[in-house]
């Protein structure tokens, strides 16, 4: 597995990838020394791209094993929720057939091991609240607030 930290707005962001495929972006504290993959360059270009507000969907392959089918019914969905828009966690789980979902879609999202590309942050509450991120509520206020900006 290859490791990479790139330095965003939102935080020090880690980075796991094997040479074709992306696996997972933890937020972190710190960033330690490491040898980066070419293909952890083309995700740090593509961060750095969709930071300036140029790009709107990642072009990045990602490989999630752990998933159960239900989760990646999720996933698949999550990526049909344009930039700058959010769905709710019950929109989310009407979109993928199963209209009283919505915690089972909460608890699928909290798995998602590539947040932003895969883009859970779009997802908010009923209430208009913006729920839970794997990278923290800071950094999905951000990441709301940045992308509705730049759309």
């Amino acid at each position: 597995m290859e490791v990479a930290f790139y330095k965003s707005p939102i935080g020090i962001l880690k980075i796991f990838s094997s040479d074709y495929a992306l696996h997972k972006i933890q937020l972190v504290d710190a960033r330690n020394d490491f040898e980066c993959s070419a293909f952890n360059y083309n995700v740090m270009e593509q961060l750095d791209e969709y930071f300036a507000g140029r790009l709107f969907t990642f072009n990045i392959p990602v490989e999630i094993n752990a998933a159960t089918e239900f989760e990646k019914k999720v996933y698949d969905a999550l990526l049909s929720i344009r930039y700058g828009k959010t769905k709710t966690y019950k929109e989310l789980a009407q979109m993928i057939g199963v209209p009283e979902g919505s915690r089972a879609v909460g608890n699928a999202l909290a798995k998602n091991p590539v947040p932003l590309v895969m883009p859970c942050h779009r997802i908010i509450k009923s209430n208009g609240q913006i729920g839970k991120f794997a990278l923290g509520t800071d950094a999905k206020k951000y990441l709301l607030d940045f992308e509705k900006s730049n759309s």
